[in-house]
């Protein structure tokens, strides 16, 4: 039950820092829009895409840290061992490498932003990676 707590702070956290600082990204990727981005903000005002990313980013967020709670209580169970300040080295060194990884075809798409992206996926992997196992324990 404490990891399930414990994921939902840490994607609420995530929520926080994801929407702080996509919010630079955007603010990067409308200043000097591609023209086929050009194409979709003529369609959609950039407000209602920056609303719709806060709205929906902490539930999503939150999920995420639910579904990465459980899956520190199965690899307790499954390969328990700790080590470098977590309760989990195991699952630790999988959610670090895990979100880089998932973000790295966004960040070939959005060339501009890659470092942003790359910074949020550090991020992510740095909170659900070693923060929640802290706070499950």
């Amino acid at each position: 039950m404490n990891a399930l707590v414990a994921g939902m702070a840490t994607g609420a956290l995530m929520a926080s820092v994801f929407v702080a600082a996509g919010m630079f990204l955007a603010f990067l990727l409308i200043k000097d829009p591609s023209p086929s981005l050009a194409v979709y903000l003529a369609r959609f005002p950039p407000g209602g895409l920056i609303m719709a990313i806060v709205v929906l980013s902490y539930p999503i967020w939150g999920f995420i840290g639910v579904i990465l709670g459980v899956s520190l209580l199965a690899l307790e169970n499954a390969a328990p061992g700790g080590g470098l300040g977590t309760s989990n080295l195991t699952y630790s060194f999988g959610v670090l490498t895990a979100f880089p990884i998932l973000a790295a075809p966004v960040a070939y798409i959005l060339r501009k932003v890659w470092h942003g992206i790359m910074g949020i996926a550090l991020a992510a992997g740095g909170i659900f990676g070693w923060l929640l196992p802290v706070f499950a324990s």
